[in-house]
């Protein structure tokens, strides 16, 4: 069977981004689940760690997870925050770390999709709140969860009963994670997420290989 290799950001991501990636795989039309997520995802630290002075680290991280057997597709998550704070645009950003993937075979031998999480990957739990063990009555949840708060993890600390502790926490909310919620509030990096799935899924299952995010087609710049 094709496997999705996942490349994640911190000690928490590599718990709980199989969980999440792997909840939305099983909702897809059982003739796109021909292939399966890779539990055992790489962790390789934040966007600083992957473009910059440290842009050769990018390649030799997809070549390390197309060396595990029958690897299809990678899907890097990160999250978008210190991106943001600098002024950055995901979009961009993620098509360029897209692009880039084809040097290490991106595109030919195996998928590549990129997906930034705003601002954090606890961002979709804060904004699945109501759905979360340890929530507390009364608190005022965020108006849009992507423009703030800057700190989700903080947030989560001082608003669930017994704190918020990454390593410890992540994994058992994200299954509590509410998707019919999310695409209620329409955030976007989740329906980036959800929509990357799908064309990865997509992908493995035809062995015609992509980079997702694409660049904006010229119909699409105007010119």
């Amino acid at each position: 069977m094709s496997r999705l290799v996942l490349c994640v950001e911190g000690d928490g991501d590599v718990e709980a981004a199989p969980v999440l990636v792997s909840r939305l795989w099983l909702e897809l039309p059982p003739e796109l689940q021909a292939g399966f997520v890779d539990t055992n995802p790489l962790r390789v630290g934040g966007l600083s760690h992957l473009m910059g002075r440290r842009a050769p680290d990018w390649p030799r991280f997809l070549r390390a997870a197309s060396l595990r057997p029958n690897c299809s597709g990678v899907l890097l998550l990160l999250d978008a925050d210190t991106l943001e704070d600098d002024g950055g645009c995901v979009v961009e950003t993620a098509r360029a770390l897209a692009e880039a993937a084809r040097a290490a075979g991106g595109g030919t031998l195996f998928s590549v999709g990129v997906v930034f999480f705003r601002k954090e990957f606890e961002s979709l739990l804060i904004a699945s709140y109501p759905f979360l063990p340890g929530r507390r009555e009364g608190v005022t949840l965020p108006a849009n969860v992507e423009e703030g708060p800057r700190g989700a993890k903080g947030w989560l600390k001082r608003n669930l009963d017994g704190g918020y502790k990454e390593a410890q926490d992540q994994i058992t909310l994200t299954r509590a994670m509410n998707f019919d919620r999310l695409r209620e509030l329409r955030i976007k990096s989740f329906l980036r997420l959800e929509h990357a799935v799908r064309e990865l899924a997509e992908a493995m299952a035809s062995v015609r290989h992509i980079v997702s995010p694409l660049p904006p087609t010229p119909e699409a710049t105007g010119n």
